[in-house]
């Protein structure tokens, strides 16, 4: 199936769960992602600041912090469809930017890809192989090119689809955890 279909039909599936269930799912993936050994040896890990119908990761982050590790948001860059990562602690400025993306500033620390001990990769659609379909854009994959930390991904049982078409640019993540 083509990627912007089983994009959108992804997204409408996700967007019919009623809040609560998304909510529920979305702790169980944190609790999930905690015990892993990655989560544990990870000291600065790297995640958004989801959106709806994304994953929610206010939890990560509080609970980043709580164990004492650092976090980092991306920042987007354009032309050129890149990100880079910067520091992000408790109260810090973001800023608004392209889709409603909440994004730091450019007051905060940038963090380079070989501090980063975890990133948690976002997508729309998973396959068991770790292969993602994102929100279109190309900035994980082209992140994900020679990074050496780990890299997991949080995904609802109606994001996982076999039928995900592997192109050569893909980059696959090391871990999905599904719920």
């Amino acid at each position: 199936m083509e990627k912007s279909k089983l994009r959108t039909e992804t997204l409408k599936l996700l967007t019919s769960l009623e809040k609560t269930e998304h909510d529920e799912k979305s702790l169980k993936l944190a609790e999930l992602l905690f015990e892993t050994e990655e989560w544990k040896r990870a000291h600065f890990v790297g995640i958004t600041l989801s959106r709806y119908p994304e994953i929610e990761t206010e939890a990560i982050i509080r609970q980043a912090w709580e164990k004492g590790k650092k976090v980092a948001i991306p920042e987007t860059l354009y032309p050129g469809h890149r990100m880079q990562f910067r520091e992000y602690e408790e109260g810090d400025q973001l800023i608004k930017k392209k889709f409603d993306l909440m994004e730091p500033s450019d007051k905060a620390k940038l963090v380079p890809k070989s501090e980063l001990s975890l990133l948690i990769v976002p997508g729309v659609v998973f396959n068991s192989a770790g292969y993602r379909i994102g929100f279109g854009g190309g900035f994980y994959d082209r992140y994900l090119m020679n990074f050496p930390g780990n890299t997991i991904s949080l995904a609802f049982s109606e994001q996982v689809n076999e039928e995900l078409v592997v192109e050569d640019h893909d980059i696959p993540v090391q871990k999905v955890l599904v719920i």
